[in-house]
C-alpha cells in the first residue's frame, strides 16, 4: 500500500510538461488569432479615420433599428459615403426648418437612389442639387438622399413617416419597384414569414427585417466591412451576371409579393398627400437593356408602379425612355443593369432637374432629348 506521503508526491515532470504544452497550444491557437484580429480591427479604425474621417462624424453608417432592422446612423461615414445629421447620404447637414426661398426635395428608394457604387458627391441626388442650384431662383434648394440599400417601398414608407412630417419637403421623388423581389426573399426566408398566410390575412406594408446591414459585425467591424465591400466586390460582376443574366432561371413571384408592392405604393402616395407634400414624382427608371427573366420581372414591377402613379395623379419622370434612346445606353449602368454609373447619374440628374423646373403640364410631355 502506498503511504500518504507517496500519494501527495508531485506529478511526474513529463505530465506537467504535457499539460503546459496543451495550454500553450490553446493560447496560441485561440488567443493569438483573437489578439491579431483585435489589433487589425483597431489598426483599421485608425487608418480609416485618418484616410476617410470627417469632423464630428463616426465611422460606420449603419445602426440597429427596431422597425427596419438597420438604418443609417446620423453623422457617420465610411469609405465612400457621408451621412448627414438626419441620416441622409448628403455632404451637407440640414436644419429641420427649410431655408427661406428654397425648394426641398426628398428622394427615397433603395441602392439606386443611394448609389452605393459612387462616392457621395457623384450620386444622382447630390448631382441634382448642384444642377438645381446653378439655376436662377434655386440657389438654396436642398435635395435629400434618403435612399438606403435594399429598401423596398415598404421600408421607404416607414422611413418617410418618421421624417416627412417634420421636414415638410416640397417634392418627394421615389425611385422604387426594384427591391421587391429581393425583399421577399428576406421576408419569406430569414424573417420566417408565410406568404400564403400574409395574403390570406391581407397584411401588406411588411418590411424585410433581417437585411445584411442588420448584422452586428457588419455594422460594427471594420474588417467585416472590408471583406464585404472590397473582397466580395471582386466577384460581383460574375455573381450579378449569373443571377440576372439571360440564362438565369425564371423567378416564380408569389401573388402576395405583387399585392404587397401595389398596396404599399398606394399607401405611400396617400401618406405623402395627407402630409401636405405638394408634388410627388415616381421615377420610371431605366436599365441597360440586358435580357433575362429577372430583368423582365423587374420591369413588370416598374410598370405596375407607373400605372398606379398615373391612376393616382402622380407625376412620372420617364428616365427609361431617355436611357433607351441614349447612344451609350450600356455605359449608363453597372453590371446590375439598373445602378447608374457616373455618366448615368449625371444624365439622370440633368433630366430630372429639367423635369422639376418645368411646369407640370409641360413636364408630362416626353422627356428632354438624350443628346
Amino acid at each position: 500500500m502506498p503511504t500518504d506521503e507517496e500519494n501527495r508526491a508531485p506529478a511526474p515532470a513529463a505530465a506537467l510538461s504535457t499539460r503546459k504544452k496543451v495550454l500553450f497550444a490553446l493560447v496560441a491557437g485561440v488567443g493569438l488569432p483573437v489578439a491579431l484580429l483585435a489589433f487589425a480591427e483597431v489598426a483599421g479604425r485608425i487608418a480609416f479615420h485618418f484616410k476617410y474621417g470627417k469632423p464630428g462624424k463616426r465611422y460606420g453608417i449603419y445602426m440597429a433599428d427596431p422597425e427596419l432592422g438597420a438604418t443609417h446612423r446620423p453623422s457617420s461615414y465610411n469609405m465612400n459615403s457621408v451621412i448627414n445629421n438626419w441620416g441622409f447620404r448628403n455632404l451637407e447637414d440640414i436644419s429641420e426648418a427649410k431655408p427661406p426661398g428654397a425648394t426641398r426635395i426628398y428622394c427615397s428608394g433603395g441602392s439606386t437612389t443611394f448609389c452605393y457604387n459612387l462616392p457621395t458627391e457623384q450620386a444622382w441626388p447630390e448631382r441634382l442639387q448642384g444642377d438645381l442650384r446653378a439655376r436662377p431662383g434655386h440657389e438654396r434648394d436642398e435635395v435629400l438622399n434618403a435612399g438606403q440599400i435594399c429598401f423596398p417601398v415598404s421600408s421607404e414608407l416607414v422611413l418617410a413617416k418618421r421624417v416627412v412630417p417634420r421636414l415638410k419637403p416640397d417634392v418627394v421623388v421615389t425611385f422604387t419597384a426594384i427591391n421587391e423581389i429581393l425583399a421577399s426573399d428576406i421576408i419569406g426566408g430569414a424573417d420566417g414569414k408565410n406568404f400564403d398566410q400574409l395574403l390570406g390575412e391581407q397584411r401588406f406594408g411588411v418590411v424585410p427585417f433581417a437585411m445584411d446591414q442588420g448584422r452586428f459585425l457588419k455594422r460594427e467591424s471594420v474588417l467585416v466591412r472590408f471583406i464585404d465591400y472590397k473582397i466580395k466586390s471582386w466577384f460581383e460582376p460574375k455573381i450579378t451576371a449569373d443571377f440576372r443574366g439571360a440564362e438565369a432561371p425564371p423567378r416564380i413571384v408569389h401573388p402576395w409579393v405583387i399585392a404587397n408592392f401595389e398596396h404599399t405604393l398606394r399607401s405611400y402616395i396617400e401618406f405623402l398627400r395627407a402630409s401636405g407634400v405638394p408634388r410627388v414624382i415616381l421615377v420610371r427608371w431605366g436599365d441597360s437593356g440586358a435580357p433575362g427573366s429577372f430583368m423582365d420581372e423587374e420591369r413588370r414591377f416598374r410598370e405596375r408602379g407607373v400605372a398606379i402613379a398615373r391612376e393616382m395623379g402622380v407625376d412620372v419622370f420617364d428616365f427609361a425612355t431617355v436611357a433607351a434612346a441614349h447612344p451609350r445606353r450600356k455605359e449608363l449602368f453597372i453590371e446590375s443593369g439598373v445602378h447608374l454609373t457616373r455618366e448615368g447619374a449625371e444624365l439622370f440628374a440633368e433630366n430630372l432637374a429639367a423635369f422639376l423646373t418645368t411646369p407640370p403640364e409641360i413636364a408630362a410631355r416626353p422627356p428632354v432629348d438624350a443628346r
